[in-house]
Parts: structure tokens; sequence; C-alpha cells
């Protein structure tokens, strides 16, 4: 017979019998059922100061509690549950451990959506935007900074907001169990194949998820319930034993309550499909980029010290998802505080006020210079103990779920005996490359392709994706189509017609994407201009090629005024860019952006987006032999082929973001950057010209993963200063051409596990190569997939010509021998296509017949490489580079790159200095430090190399000008160098140092 109850029985009295226990049991149970609660909640005293449509501002505490310390803290709730999670009970209320902390007490109260008016139609903005207005209030009233703080997403509302605002008006962030790198929260998978489960998982529910208003709280009830079914039942068991115990019911009503269905409340659905999209499927909470109102946001901007609570059993907010916000904060001081609960066992139930809020109480005092630094900072995990077991929920069958799940990946991983990475990378090679190999192959010369086309296809596709961020402002496709539209209309209105050459003179802002896209979509030619003088003049392009309108924004007009004198000028230069601005103009100058699209009546000839593969879309300018310019011809054919072949090498997918900080006029950046994303699906991040101080900040602003690098880009990265978070970049991947080995292996050492993807592309020809793999430092690769057919071979550097045989057909270069690379010209393969340059006889002089059998054609790519037993190849120097010695050919390149391995150097660039019939190479050095430059440890370094690698005059330099496209700009060191500028030292052999 069971032993009877003393749990009610007073001093004194006899314990209840079971006969009264079972009365009591009955009356307790009949009550409610009629009344449904055996006592109204009590909560602790606050004002509503401030009440808007998705949002109540609270300020706790009566008319008698003084805080002891001015700055104010201000709680932000997640959504699903209650702001009564703070405040369930007052034996278990964080408002009310605060309140006799002597904490001036604020609340983000988000109600209940599910029952205001358009709280179903909340976005995520709408609640970062409610957390920052009430910073903003509470800062008015108080006039202090506040300490953030927030449970779970509302944790993640405090991470967003803070890096929204910079951190302006806060003065700390409070979060319990709030995670940044979602794809941590899947223990036993790396984020190789987390990434893709996650986004395969999101991409099965998306569309019943954009069907549904959200997720009703009753549903949110279950589900936890059913994720702890194990811990429900025993609290089942234990609601009947006590039911005959009306004290203890009444007690431990307002959990029950809160746990039963009334602390949950519904998810709106544009909030959850935005989360979802931003955070767990593309983790942007880690990479930063994430977008708010438009603008793009990073965690790398929060800087004032953060305080996490993890709950080392919490399964909902797993421990190193939520310390990850070391590295996406790394300019922040952050502080962990562990806790042996579960999710809500971090703020709710006697070890969270004995643990949790006690602790914030001392970090404020800590933080406002009132108090000492918390003991709790530097103490390990504690025991689970008594009734904080009440609110460890869920972990248990969590964890046997992704035990199982790691389980089931580990075994499949295994058996296909390969790594995770390698898997994955498979995956994306089904799923993106190959598809665009095909689009590739499938192009013929009349196949309708081009930018504009694009754009339109991917505005239909998925019109709300965000396509490129400038200036911490996010556009979507729908965005930028609809400006392109209207730039037509404006080019209609001006004159412009298809098939016209209109120069595009800007920097580098959406008015230039825009100006391009809208010429291909009308069917026009784009001639794309250097803005910097240093490069190609206008005047010297426009030698070249003749066009009939200019294209300029505010900053160039006068420079396109010089370019069209005259009768030619007459409302042929047109300004867009900068609208809302009020501007005189000349008379003769036409202002688009005074153009009202609308009143624009769309003549019967215009069809967007005529181009065809083989249709002239663009021209740009390259630098040939002397850097005089050379008009290259970019068709559509060879714009796809460059966008197609950049998105499949380097595995763009939607997760993506491109950084942009190469010109939009060079090659790299218009058609590998620019249409690499765009077919790619990847967000395009415009950033500012390249410089190593705005790169960083830049790219964790806008959470960029893919950089697309040129020449010597990256040495400036390299040579600033080293930084704690060096380790902590959102980019996985640098991609370009020009990168030196040295370069390339500074790199991975200097900033962790980034991949680099080398490649070579000509831009006047047809041939592309790629290093994917990355595993060979400084080779370019192989051919791309469907790119044309190439041949090394062998090259008379006396004639600058390649060899012959004696039947006149040209010397195939063996393993490991150097060779000029030519790449095979093919009109019935439209991509062997060949489509030169403007000037004919240049594209003439470029093109041999006769190489391998009669008949053939092949453009002589003049550059110099070799290739290896595996059949990777490495880029050599160009040919006009080479320098003939007395004792052989040797590539300046090779004498720089043996320069560069010695520290006190920080560009060297190698130059014929000719005397009689043999090259000397004369090596200009920049040193890292002129004024330590040490002239004895440079002879020793170069006394090890072999003769061929030995410069035999050195001089030191102030500087060596780059081009757009970050290499040396040779010409005028060569000028400078035949007239004798500059003091010169010469390698003597005998005593082996320089004199």
């Amino acid at each position: 017979m069971p032993k009877p109850s003393h749990e009610s029985a007073a001093p004194g009295t006899s314990p209840m019998s079971l006969s009264d226990r079972f009365g009591m049991g009955a009356q307790n149970a009949l009550e409610l059922l009629r009344v449904g609660r055996f006592a109204d909640p009590e909560h602790a005293p606050f004002r509503v100061v401030h009440s808007d449509r998705v949002y109540k501002l609270r300020r706790y505490g009566d008319d008698q509690h003084q805080p002891r310390l001015a700055a104010p803290i201000v709680l932000v709730p997640p959504l699903m549950v209650t702001s009564e999670v703070y405040d369930i009970a007052p034996d278990i209320s964080a408002v009310h451990a605060l309140l006799r902390g002597g904490l001036d007490v604020w609340l983000v109260d988000f109600g209940a959506p599910e029952r205001e008016e358009g709280g179903m139609d909340r976005t995520l903005d709408d609640h970062i935007g409610a957390v920052d207005d009430a910073i903003e209030r509470v800062v008015a009233t108080t006039g202090q900074s506040v300490h953030l703080a927030g449970y779970s997403q509302g944790g993640m509302f405090c991470y967003q907001t803070a890096a929204l605002r910079r951190s302006e008006g806060i003065k700390s962030l409070i979060t319990f169990g709030s995670p940044v790198d979602l794809y941590r929260n899947v223990p036993g998978l790396n984020d190789t194949v987390a990434g893709p489960l996650i986004q395969a998982a999101a991409a099965a529910v998306r569309e019943p998820l954009d069907r549904i208003a959200g997720l009703p709280g009753f549903l949110t009830s279950t589900g936890f319930k059913l994720l702890s079914v194990r811990k429900e039942l025993s609290q089942a068991v234990d609601f009947v034993q006590k039911l005959h115990d009306r004290a203890a019911l009444e007690k431990r009503e307002s959990r029950r309550r809160f746990l039963g269905g009334e602390g949950f409340v519904a998810w709106p659905g544009p909030a959850l499909r935005d989360v979802i999209e931003q955070f767990i499927v593309h983790n942007r909470m880690t990479s930063g980029g994430f977008i708010v109102d438009g603008r793009t946001v990073s965690l790398a901007d929060i800087t004032v010290p953060i305080l996490a609570f993890i709950g080392t059993r919490d399964a909902i907010a797993q421990p190193p998802a939520v310390r990850a916000i070391r590295r996406a904060a790394p300019d922040a001081e952050v502080h962990e505080v562990s806790v042996k609960a579960g999710h809500f066992g971090i703020v709710v139930g006697s070890r969270a006020l004995s643990q949790t809020w006690t602790t914030v109480v001392d970090w404020m005092f800590w933080q406002e210079g009132k108090g000492g630094r918390p003991q709790r900072l530097a103490l390990r995990e504690e025991r689970l103990e008594g009734d904080d077991a009440a609110f460890e929920d869920m972990q248990f069958d969590f964890e046997l779920f992704y035990e199982a799940l790691a389980r089931r990946v580990g075994q499949a991983v295994s058996r296909a005996g390969d790594s995770a990475e390698n898997v994955t990378r498979w995956v994306n090679t089904l799923r993106y490359q190959v598809p665009r190999i095909q689009t590739l192959r499938a192009i013929e010369a009349d196949s309708l392709v081009s930018l504009g086309r694009t754009l339109a296809e991917q505005r239909r596709e998925v019109p709300d994706a965000t396509f490129f961020l400038w200036e911490g402002r996010a556009f979507s496709y729908v965005d930028a189509d609809r400006r392109v539209d209207n730039v037509v209309r404006g080019l209609i209105a001006c004159g412009v017609r298809p098939g016209e050459r209109v120069a595009v003179l800007m920097a580098g802002r959406p008015s230039y994407l825009s100006a391009v896209t809208a010429l291909s979509r009308l069917g026009a030619v784009a001639v794309l201009l250097s803005p910097d003088e240093r490069r190609v003049s206008v005047a010297r392009a426009l030698a070249r090629v003749e066009v009939q309108y200019i294209v300029c924004d505010p900053e160039n007009v006068a420079r396109a005024k010089e370019a069209l004198p005259g009768a030619r000028r007459s409302r042929r230069v047109l300004v867009l860019g900068g609208g809302g601005e009020q501007r005189a103009l000349d008379p003769d100058i036409t202002d688009m952006e005074a153009i009202d699209p609308v009143a624009v009546a769309v003549p019967e000839w215009y069809r967007p987006n005529p181009g065809r593969a083989s249709d002239l879309a663009m021209i740009i300018f390259t630098a040939g032999a002397g850097e005089e310019p050379r008009a290259a011809r970019i068709t559509n054919r060879r714009w796809a082929f460059s966008a197609y072949g950049a998105a499949a090498a380097a595995s763009l997918t939607p997760k993506d973001t491109v950084y942009s900080c190469l010109p939009l006029h060079h090659a790299a950046g218009m058609l590998v950057t620019v249409g690499g994303a765009l077919v790619g699906g990847a967000r395009l991040a415009l950033g500012s010209p390249f410089s190593a101080d705005s790169f960083w900040p830049e790219v964790r602003r806008y959470g960029a993963s893919v950089v697309f690098y040129a020449g010597e880009m990256v040495s400036a990265l390299l040579d600033a200063p080293p930084s704690a978070s060096d380790n902590n970049i959102p980019v996985r991947l640098f991609a370009g051409s020009g990168m030196r080995s040295h370069h390339w292996r500074r790199l991975r050492d200097r900033f962790g596990d980034v991949h680099v993807l080398e490649f070579y592309a000509s831009t006047e020809g047809n041939c592309v190569l790629a290093n994917t793999l990355g595993r060979k430092v400084g080779s370019v690769g192989r051919p791309l997939p469907g790119s044309a057919e190439i041949a090394l071979v062998r090259y008379d550097f006396d004639a600058d010509e390649p060899l012959e045989d004696e039947r006149g057909f040209l010397v195939p270069a063996g393993v490991g021998q150097l060779g000029a690379l030519l790449s095979r010209v093919d009109g019935d393969q439209p991509m062997s296509a060949f489509d030169g340059y403007v000037e004919k006889g240049e594209s003439e002089r470029r093109l041999r017949k006769g190489v391998f059998e009669q008949g053939d054609t092949w453009f002589v790519t003049r550059d110099i490489m070799r290739r290896d037993a595996d059949g990777d190849y490495w880029f050599v120097d160009r040919a006009v580079d080479v320098l003939h010695s007395a004792a052989g050919d040797v590539a300046s390149r090779a004498i720089e790159d043996a320069l560069y391995e010695l520290d006190t150097i920080r560009r060297v660039v190698v130059i014929s200095s000719r005397e009689g019939k043999y090259d000397e190479a004369l090596a200009l050095i920049v040193p890292r430090d002129p004024a330590r430059f040490d002239l004895a440890a440079l002879s020793a370094f170069v006394a090890r190399l072999p003769e061929l690698e030995r410069p035999q005059r050195v001089r030191v330099v102030d500087r060596i000008a780059l081009t757009d496209g970050y290499r040396p700009l040779k010409s005028p060191l060569r000028r400078a160098a035949a007239e004798g500028d500059g003091p010169t030292l010469t390698w003597d052999s005998a005593q082996q140092r320089y004199v």
C-alpha cells in the first residue's frame, strides 16, 4: 500500500489520508476543467511607454523601484515564445531577479502576432527595426547606452541590431542560447556536409512555406512536446501525483500553463521565410552580408563587449553554434558562461536565477565600472540538479536524431571512399558545374544569349533575390531589370539604335552595370573606357574605335566633352547616374536622369535582347606590347564563355556573395566577376576601388565568400599589418589570374582555410585554363571543358617567333619544355571561334595557318608556358619579357619569383638591360623598409641562386606603378633604364656581391 503523502499536512496535524487525497484531487480536477486554471498569473509590475503595430516597449518596476545602476537593460524575446519567458512566475522570474539586483529593466514585447492586425505579415526587418527603435527610445529617455539582452532568436535580433547600428547606443550585448553559425547546429557534421544538407532540406520545404501565413503557436508548442516525449510524459505523471496538493499546484500553475501552450505564439510567415533563407540556408550570421531593410549588415561591425551564455545540454542552440560569435565578430571582446542546462533552463528555473541572472547583474556593474569581474566568467560548468530538470527539454530526442543522421552520413562517406569535402564537391559539380558546361556546349552562332537576356531570365526565375549590393544597400533582380528597362527607354529617346557603338566612361557604380546591360538589351555595342588616364587615355582609345555616343557619369563629363569635340558632341554626351541631384549641364549635354521613361514611346522596331552568340557585344581595351591599347572584340559568345566558365570553375551558387573591387571596364571585372555572379545566381558586391584599408571591412560587411583578383592585387593584403581576425574571414575562394606562387603560399598561411583558383584567359582569344583543385600552387591548371583545343610549341626567342620544322610546321613542346601557347580556331565550333580585335590587321597578325597540318588555323597568344607530366599548365612569362642572356634564355618572372623569397623586398620587376648581343637582367626593387634595406643580405641571397636567375644589375626605387589589372607597368621602367635614370649596382661574380 502506498505511503501517505505529507506534502500538504500542516505542522502538528496528521498526514492526509488516501481518501482525502483522492477527494482533493477530484475537486482540483473539476475546478481545472471548469475554470481552466488554479490561479491567475502573477507578473512583475510594468508600464507600456510606447506602442506601435509591431511591438510594445515595457519598463518594469513600481513607483518605489530605485535602480542602483543608471544604465538600462533591454530584454528581447524570441519569436514563437511570449515575452513572459522572462517573467513566468515570481519564484523563477528573470525580471524579478534583475529588479532585485538594482537594474532598470526594459522589454521589447512583440505580443501575439496571430491576435494583432497585420501581425502575421511581419517581416524580419520589422522585428529588427523594433529593437532598433526601442534602443533609440530608451537612450533618449535615460541618457544612457543600453545593455541589450536576448534569449534564443531574441539574442540573434540583438546581434543583428547591434551590427546594423555599428554598436551605436549599446554598451554591451548579452545573449542566452543564441546560435550564430547554424551549420554548427548539426553535431557530427562539418560545414561541407551540413551546408548542402540544410540547403536540400530547405529546398524541400520552401514551396509549402510560401503557401502558409506562418507557424501557429499551438504547432510550435506541440512540436516542442513531440521533440521531448519523455520529458512531457514525466511532467504529466508529476502533475497527476500532485493533483491533491492545491498549494503545490498553484505554485507550479504559471509554469504548467506556459509550457502547456500559453507561452507559445505564432511565427509570422514572412519573418520565418527570411530567417530560413538568410540565416539557415545561407548562414549569413557567420559570413556577413545579410540584408536588413535593404542594407547589407555584418556581425563584424560589432565592437562592444559580448556576454554569451551557453547551455551545455542545449540541443536547439548547440555550443559550437553559439561560440561562433567569436569568429563572426572578431573586433568584439567575447566572454562566455557555460550553464549545465538545456535551451529553456538557461533563462528559466532556479539554476537560471542562481547562475544566469546574477551573472548578468554582476556583468552590468562590471561594465559600468561599479563592480568587479563576475566570478562565473572563469568557472566551469556544473552538474544539473533538482527542479531545473523541468526546463531541460528536447535535448535527448535531438541528440538521438543527430547521432543517427551523422552515423548514416558518415557511413555513406566511408562507402564512397572519399572525404566530406570531396563528396560536397561532386554534389556541387553535378548540380552547378555540369549544367553550365552543357549550356556552353549548346551555344551555336545564332543562339540567343547576352548580358541583357540573362538578367531578364534571372528576373523571371528569382525576381526578389538579391542581384547586387552597393554602399550597404541591396538591389534585387527586379530592381536592376526595371532600371535597365528605364535606361533603354532613355537611350532610345536620345537616338541610340541597335548596332551603334556607345562608349561607357564611368567609375564602378550601379549605373555602369545599368548602362552596359541596357546597351546589350537594345542591341548596341558597349565600348568600355577606363576613367583612369594612366591606363589608356580616352583620346587614344577613341582614335582606334569610332563611337556614336558617350555615356558618362557626372564626374567624367569634362573628359567626355573633350573626346567628342565640336559638331560630333552635339547631344551625344549622355550623363547617367547621380539622379535626384540638381545639376547644370551645357546645352549640348543630355541628362538621362531627367528623361521620364514612362513618357518615351517605344518604337515598333524595338525587340529587347536581340543579341545572338556571334554578335558583337562589347569592345574592351587591352594593353599590348609597349602598353599601346588594342581594342578586343567581345561577342555575346565570348561573354557567355567567360561568365559560365567563371561560375563553373568557382562553383558559384546562390549562397555565394562575389566581391568585386576590379574595374568594370576590365575584362576580369565585366566578363568574369559580373558575368560569373549573374549566371551563377550569386550576389554581386560592388566594392570600392581596391585598397588594403577598405578591402576586409567591405568583405565582412557584405559577407563575401568569393573574391576575384588580378595580377599583384593580393600582395597589398599580405603587406598590411597582421590582425587578430586574419583567420576569421568569410572568404572561401580567391579566384583570378596572375597570383605568384610566393603570394599564394603566404595567402594560405596567413588567412587559413582559403582556397585559390588561378586561371588563364586571353581577352581576345578563345582559351581558358583553370586550376580548379588548387593543389598545385602556381599552376594555371587545365583547359576548361568546352574551350578551344590548345597546344604548346617551341619558341625561338632570338627571332621572336615559334620554331618551324623542315616542312614549315610548328614544333610541339614536350613535357617540361617551354612553349608558346596556341589555341585552335574552328569556325564550325562556336566555342573555338576567334573574335580578335577591331583592327583587322591586328587580328590577322595573331592568326597562323598551317600550324600542324595544311589548312588549320591557330591563335598565337605569345604567352610562354610549360606542361608537366600530369597535363597541368604553368604560366612562365610573356614572350616579350623572356631574356636572352649569355647563359641562356630565362623568364623575367622566374627571376622575380626568386627575389620575392627575400622578405625585405616588397615589389620587384625585372626588365632587359641589353648590352650588345645579349640581355642583362635589371631588377628594380622596392624595399619594405628603405632605411633598413641590407645590400649585403641581398648579395648573399643572390649568390645562392642559380646563375640564370641572378640579376646582373639592381636598382632600388621608391615605387613601381601598376596597371588597373594590377600588373607592373613596364614601359616607363624600360624608358628610365634606357636613359640611365638612377644609380645602378652591378653583380661582381668574383666578389659574389653587388658593387
